[in-house]
């Protein structure tokens, strides 16, 4: 589990630089897993990091599936809430399976489908009358979801626990810096969610997608690149942030203390 935080800031951290790198060098702004996966698959020792970023991957997949299951640091018998975060842990964790799922492909030099399912999802949708009315509710839970995000960064309740071995100076730096990533993390919810509300708006499933979706849109935006730059460096701090806790962080137990966390 530890090795599947480290693995999941690693790859947010690609995803920052890649954009970061396409600022720079006015390119045309291609960032989000695919893009991270693909470029990846054409690096010299390409199939060996991928390998390795899946396997980590898993580790992370298997702790979003723990909580789900067991909720580890929990007590208290299901309340709803308690019943839609674990919802939330399962959707996570089958998301990251999916990441990687097709890095393992891809270290295989299998073929991976790169098309967006979510744009696929919207298409099926506007064929049905009500369409464009669920997705303005998807659109709506998605940038509730990154609203949580920030208001957990801004809170602290979003921010983990670490073992006493991390000296206090330091600690506080790392709770900065992962406030600053969770939030940048929540921006992208909200606007993922913002650009599905636009979509069912203009009927147009071309508007609509995951991260990098909104990174080729928010391009196109006013002061689009700053943006950009603003979401890509707070994605680097979610990775310091996420490999730091990989190392330090305390995991709850199943014999939970009143203060544990689930973040």
């Amino acid at each position: 589990m530890r090795l599947g935080h480290g693995a999941k800031g690693t790859f947010y951290g690609l995803i920052g630089l890649f954009a970061i790198n396409d600022i720079i060098h006015d390119q045309p702004i291609v960032a989000g897993s695919e893009a991270v996966l693909a470029d990846l698959d054409s690096w010299p020792l390409g199939s060996a990091v991928l390998g390795l970023l899946a396997f980590g991957l898993m580790g992370y997949v298997l702790w979003r599936l723990l909580q789900a299951s067991i909720d580890p640091g929990q007590a208290e018998a299901l309340s709803l809430r308690q019943v839609l975060q674990r919802c939330g842990y399962l959707v996570s964790g089958l998301t990251y399976l999916g990441i990687a799922q097709s890095a393992a492909k891809l270290a295989l030099n299998l073929a991976v489908d790169f098309d967006d399912t979510i744009e696929e999802l919207v298409s099926v949708l506007f064929e049905q009358d009500v369409g464009p009315w669920m997705l303005i509710g998807v659109g709506l839970g998605v940038v509730a979801v990154g609203c949580l995000y920030i208001y957990g960064a801004a809170s602290g309740g979003y921010i983990n626990d670490f073992h006493r071995d991390l000296s206090r100076p330091i600690r506080r730096w790392v709770v900065v810096i992962g406030k600053v990533g969770i939030t940048a993390r929540g921006v992208g919810f909200v606007l993922i969610g913002a650009y599905l509300i636009k979509a069912a708006y203009l009927v147009d499933n071309e508007s609509a997608g995951g991260l990098g979706n909104v990174f080729d849109e928010l391009d196109d935006e006013f002061l689009g690149e700053y943006w950009l730059g603003a979401i890509a460096l707070g994605f680097l701090a979610y990775a310091v942030y996420m490999i730091i806790a990989a190392c330090y962080r305390q995991f709850p137990t199943v014999n939970p203390s009143p203060r544990a966390k689930h973040g």
